[in-house]
């Protein structure tokens, strides 16, 4: 029986370039998206934004001020999105990633999660931009500081982009991993959402906040890759 001559890759020369394949992939996006973030910070600084922001707003607090039920649910979601809560359990994350000895892990969540903030903090003080502004008969919750970007945005998905990247992998079922996925997804749209509908922030400093832990998070795995001290990686 004839052979085929040609040598076949190795499985560990096909893990290299699947490795750089992904890292390159995260690279990209991380950067199209915090580029995205950086270029939102440019227009918000020229007012590009001012006027749809604020019939945005206009149309998001009358209908929050009309539909209490709403209302109530957003301003309990909007306490799950506080930095307290996503800085804590996405550090809570970290040391349990070190405990497991799981270290690029470790160091992934605490660099994507405080990096985020951190990038976010920045921004705030750059471009300084004043939160909406309502009189007290049309103010849902009081908000101070800098409004651009959402910190509640920044961090969720920061810690989102964690836990999907070095968390959700390690669960046995596939079909557990999706639904965890679609609940993670859930919960940072719904903080999300639920700033602007609070009138704590203008539509385009949460899109900013999204954009920015999401992109941050993936350059930082790009970086330390916490995939390679699962115990399937080898």
């Amino acid at each position: 029986m004839l052979t085929d001559p040609r040598p076949t890759a190795s499985p560990r020369r096909a893990h290299a370039s699947d490795d750089r394949a992904g890292v390159a992939a995260l690279r990209l996006w991380g950067a199209l998206l915090v580029g995205l973030f950086a270029l939102l910070a440019v227009l918000i600084l020229a007012k590009a934004f001012k006027s749809p922001d604020q019939s945005a707003d206009d149309a998001l607090n009358r209908f929050a001020l009309s539909h209490s039920g709403i209302t109530d649910f957003f301003k309990a979601v909007t306490q799950l999105g506080e930095p307290t809560v996503t800085l804590g359990v996405g550090l809570l994350a970290a040391v349990a990633f070190y405990l497991l000895r799981m270290r690029e892990s470790a160091k992934f969540a605490a660099a994507a999660v405080i990096g985020a903030y951190g990038v976010a903090y920045v921004g705030k003080k750059i471009v300084d931009r004043h939160r909406p502004r309502w009189d007290t008969a049309h103010t849902v919750v009081a908000e101070h500081g800098a409004s651009f970007p959402s910190g509640h945005a920044t961090g969720t998905s920061a810690l989102v982009a964690v836990l999907i990247l070095a968390a959700v992998p390690l669960l046995a079922s596939v079909a557990v991993r999706r639904a965890v996925v679609i609940v993670l997804v859930f919960y940072v749209l719904a903080v999300a959402v639920s700033r602007p509908i609070l009138g704590a922030h203008f539509p385009t400093d949460v899109l900013a906040g999204l954009v920015l832990g999401t992109g941050w998070s993936l350059l930082c795995a790009s970086v330390l890759r916490p995939w390679r001290d699962r115990p399937s990686a080898g």
